[in-house]
């Protein structure tokens, strides 16, 4: 296929949708004084320059049409986006950031062409995006692949943590939240009452006895007030799903808290195991490139359950699942590994071990006889113990997991008079009158099946390229690109922010992949998109 087959269209000022007087013509045209001087001090290798013709790559025609035409006109969104993927590759990703650079940037100035959008265009434009980033992450893929820049066959998988733009030092639970609601509501009350008696106000505009907490203008005092309504409901649902867990794994309930700034992060401790609200940021690399194949953010503080929803945004990406998918001891649950097999992709992962607790398992060798210990015998459906005892099955229950997801699990259980006697009881039956048990899961066999994988050398090899793919990613977009906190709140807001760190590095992955093929094929210097 040729590189001109592979071509997407390209959205510029010769190939705009029909409606275009919506837009505004940008200041600079190209063949003005002003803007060729920019171009003339702006090297050949710029990023504005790599910018400038990786978005030509991409199919803008959607984003054009979610202009309505109504109104004042708009600025080109093609220039603005441009000026947005610039600044997320410069480690600059609040629009508050982005103006002052539109001031004092030329090469920002060069890429929008003198365009001076305000501070709440920007950060509205920010929003307007966010429909639209899967599908481009979509284009940029499929043109990898046409490139034959990936197979997409090989991939590996893992979550870190970010935070959220919001404080870790003001989480709130039921009482603190119930006292300051009622504060808000009685100074809004007040103030209510003041107007409607044309009494003078406070020379802030507010209450003469007013909290530090609280917003010093009664808009911004409304707006805390739809704030903390929204931080009640999540912390309600947080209360509800506290009491589905485990007794032992439940909170007091003064212990469920909420953060007031962004009531949707998770709350759980960081990298640097400081308790804060986060937002838990899922990346799968190629195992064979530097692009990122799929990607999501969510809303809790570990990677269970990420599994599942991760290999159907792959797909979505891609057209396919991977062949072999790469990760750490979290994923390797048996319902993950249910996930995998229906999908037919090969899961390479320890199961239940860590190189942490590969270590504690040399030095402290384990105070009970293991479950591996334990053979199972297929025919019969029985657990057989070292010392030659049967296990039968007793009872099954139906377990929780993550969110909806139940786990069938199956006990098995030694007569306890064969453990009381048994010569090797203090070293296996914890409650010999009870008797050892043994418990599997419905999906026991896949758990047995990766187990024997990851002891075979091919395994071992393959996995030790998980290290150079997914950790070099995460280092990529946190120290490169700057994404250790997040500048918007909320989980839509998170999603789109990472979703612009992933586009703007495959988009250049792809984009050099394509020079280089151009040039082995014709010699031809690149072609630079018209602004």
């Amino acid at each position: 296929m040729s590189i001109v087959a592979l071509s997407l269209p390209l959205v510029c000022a010769a190939t705009l949708p029909p409606a275009v007087g919506r837009f505004a013509a940008p200041p600079l045209a190209r063949d003005s004084g002003d803007w060729q001087r920019l171009d003339q001090k702006l090297p050949l290798d710029h990023l504005a320059r790599q910018i400038d013709r990786a978005v030509a790559q991409l199919d803008l025609s959607a984003l054009f049409a979610s202009y309505a035409g109504t109104g004042s006109q708009a600025h080109r969104p093609d220039l603005l986006l441009k000026l947005v993927l610039f600044e997320v590759e410069r480690k600059r990703h609040s629009p508050a950031q982005w103006v002052e650079d539109l001031l004092e940037n030329e090469a920002c100035q060069w890429l929008t062409r003198g365009l001076r959008p305000a501070r709440s265009r920007l950060y509205a434009f920010r929003d307007r995006l966010g429909p639209h980033l899967e599908r481009w992450h979509e284009q940029v893929i499929g043109l990898a692949m046409a490139l034959d820049l990936t197979q997409a066959s090989q991939a590996s998988l893992d979550g870190s943590t970010v935070a959220a733009n919001a404080s870790r030092s003001h989480l709130q639970n039921d009482e603190i939240l119930g006292k300051r609601q009622a504060a808000l509501a009685e100074t809004v009350q007040a103030e209510t009452v003041q107007a409607e008696t044309v009494q003078a106000e406070a020379p802030d505009g507010g209450p003469t006895k007013r909290p530090g907490w609280m917003a010093i203008t009664p808009a911004g005092r409304a707006n805390q007030k739809r704030r903390y309504q929204k931080a009640q409901e999540r912390l309600t649902q947080r209360h509800a799903e506290n009491r589905k867990r485990p007794a032992s794994k439940r909170l007091a309930a003064k212990n469920v808290r909420v953060s007031p700034s962004d009531p949707e992060a998770a709350l759980g401790q960081d990298k640097l195991k400081t308790y804060r609200p986060l937002y838990n940021v899922q990346l799968m690399p190629d195992l064979n490139s530097r692009l990122f194949l799929a990607y999501g953010v969510f809303a809790q503080a570990t990677d269970a359950g990420t599994l599942p929803p991760m290999l159907m945004r792959y797909h979505a990406a891609t057209g396919r699942y991977p062949d072999d998918l790469l990760a750490d001891a979290s994923y390797a649950t048996a319902l993950d590994l249910a996930a995998c097999a229906a999908a037919r992709v090969t899961l390479y992962a320890p199961y239940q071990e860590n190189d942490k607790s590969a270590a504690q398992r040399v030095q402290k060798p384990a105070k009970q006889i293991p479950k591996s210990a334990f053979a199972w015998q297929e025919a019969e459906q029985i657990y057989v113990c070292p010392q030659g005892q049967r296990l039968h099955q007793e009872y099954s229950e139906v377990v929780r997991r993550k969110g909806e997801e139940r786990l069938r699990v199956f006990t098995y259980r030694c007569p306890p008079e064969h453990c009381r006697v048994c010569p090797r009881q203090q070293e296996c039956a914890r409650s010999p009158e009870r008797g050892r048990t043994i418990k599997r899961s419905e999906h026991e066999e896949l758990v047995e099946t990766l187990q024997a994988r990851m002891q075979t050398e091919p395994a071992k090899t393959l996995y030790r390229r998980r290290g150079q793919t997914v950790e070099l990613g995460f280092a990529d977009i946190k120290e490169h690109r700057g994404l250790r906190r997040f500048s918007g709140r909320g989980l839509v807001r998170a999603r789109i922010e990472v979703g612009l760190v992933v586009l703007v590095h495959n988009v250049l992955e792809v984009l050099a992949a394509r020079e280089k093929k151009d040039e082995t094929v014709s010699g031809a210097t690149p072609e630079v998109s018209s602004a």
